[in-house]
């Protein structure tokens, strides 16, 4: 599965080197090839697309397991341990704590050394936490300190870490990079994995009810470490390394949109630093907007095993339920971000988000199973849809200079939603008994999400005056 040249791009560009291990902080230099080996390597099926399936994979196990899958655990650690759903909520929302404040330091990272390194370090960091996840009541006993303190550490030290070094940033910064004209359709490929992960909500709920919660951890644990190398060995940096050019264009096809293109060295003169992205309105509005829809998908997203249960179906029925919003969000991450490489991104996403505030309302005063699975049906394809948009918005705003960086200064600000969302929603479930009035809130924060996304114009980026 070689890309063919094995090329270095230009000092300080932040290319991998050669697709064989390389050192982790230097890279070997090579000649870039000629132009007409970048017209031989653009036959056949172009690299770009085994990143996007590469990377799909990586997010359904992200999404189907650290995140919807994970809601399968709140009932069984609240038994076992005597937390309230509060306490268990609070500690997944300091998680995305975690994530929030490393966000702008991953992102250097993944610019500045490409994506396959911090993957090769973060899935298998992953992967240990769910093993030592499985032996949180020994390593409780074994350091003396309260299992919630284990469970803390644990979780956000390796899982999240874990997770946040391996997954979302470098994935969809490798896609951003390798596509342009097609990044919308990519981003929906990609973002599709998400929603192929909701398989993995039933098969974590099928291992929790057949082994408890401790064995499944430590089966899932085993068999992330086992996947994790050969996932990361996939991803490269940007496309101009290995002699090809966002898309599998020619060179020739390039010429005269921002000066020539040279193999190598891809021409990012136009694209913002990120200095320059923090100083415009339009990150602003749209790291807003995002932070506001991330309130409703963390606060709904964590608690939709138990809500489920709550309306009288079985654990297994609700894992298997919960499983398929992530599935039905397919047609929303894969057909509205693709119509995005048509119609203009943020007016596609605030309908998605307008078809949110409807869906979260009813959902909200659903009383039975059957009244709310219509409903999930236009939700879930509306999360997909405004979980993937932001992505290319972002790229297509900044450029691909500084995509990573970018998204970790985005993602500290999207922390306050990520956050407060799953604490909300167990609060008000430990003191009222019902989710019916978080709901009904987040639906107030899909309406703000949708009017600051349609502040969010495109940039236009201040050149230095000529002295």
């Amino acid at each position: 599965m070689g890309i063919g040249a094995r090329s270095v791009g230009a000092a300080g560009d932040g290319s991998e080197g050669s697709p064989y291990p390389v050192r982790f902080f230097k890279t070997r230099r090579h000649p870039a090839p000629a132009p007409e080996a970048v017209r031989t390597q653009k036959q056949g099926f172009f690299y770009g697309w085994w990143i996007v399936i590469a990377g799909g994979l990586a997010m359904s196990i992200s999404a189907g397991i650290n995140f919807h899958g994970f809601s399968n655990f709140i009932i069984p650690l609240g038994k076992e341990f005597g937390w309230s759903r509060t306490i268990i909520s609070l500690v997944f929302s300091l998680a995305r704590l975690e994530v929030g404040l490393l966000g702008p330091i991953e992102g250097f990272f993944v610019d500045r050394f490409g994506p396959r390194r911090l993957m090769l370090i973060g899935l298998p960091l992953m992967a240990l936490g769910y093993i030592l996840m499985s032996k949180m009541g020994w390593l409780a006993g074994f350091f003396n300190i309260d299992p919630l303190a284990a469970f803390f550490i644990v979780f956000i030290l390796f899982i999240t870490l874990g997770n946040g070094m391996g997954m979302s940033t470098p994935v969809t910064t490798a896609v951003a990079n390798w596509f342009n004209k097609k990044r919308g359709l990519a981003f929906g490929i990609l973002w599709s994995g998400v929603g192929l992960g909701g398989f993995f909500v039933p098969g974590v709920g099928w291992l929790v009810e057949r082994f408890g919660w401790s064995d499944a951890t430590l089966i899932i644990g085993i068999a992330l470490m086992i996947i994790a190398v050969p996932i990361a060995s996939i991803f490269r940096h940007r496309p101009e390394a290995y002699g090809l050019l966002p898309d599998g264009e020619s060179p020739g096809s390039r010429e005269g949109e921002a000066g020539p293109v040279h193999p190598g060295q891809p021409d990012l003169s136009q694209d913002f630093s990120a200095r320059e992205a923090l100083k415009t309105s339009s990150f602003w509005f749209l790291s807003l907007s995002i932070m506001a829809r991330s309130l409703v998908s963390g606060g709904v997203g964590l608690h939709l095993v138990p809500f489920f249960v709550g309306l009288g179906t079985s654990p297994v029925k609700a894992a298997w339920l919960a499983g398929m919003v992530g599935v039905m969000s397919i047609p929303g991450r894969f057909g509205l971000s693709t119509l995005g490489d048509y119609v203009n991104r943020r007016y596609v996403m605030a309908a998605s988000l307008a078809m949110m505030t409807v869906a979260i309302i009813l959902i909200a005063r659903a009383s039975s199973i059957s009244g709310v699975i219509p409903v999930l049906l236009v939700y879930s394809a509306s999360q997909g849809g405004i979980s993937v948009i932001p992505q290319a918005i972002i790229a297509e705003y900044f450029g691909r200079r500084s995509y990573a960086t970018i998204q970790g200064f985005r993602s500290f600000i999207q922390m306050a939603g990520i956050v407060t969302g799953p604490i909300i929603s167990g609060y008000v479930f430990d003191t009222t008994g019902s989710y019916e009035k978080a709901f009904l809130g987040f639906s107030g924060a899909t309406v703000a999400s949708m009017v600051l996304v349609l502040l969010a114009k495109p940039p236009k980026r201040r050149l230095p005056e000529a002295s």
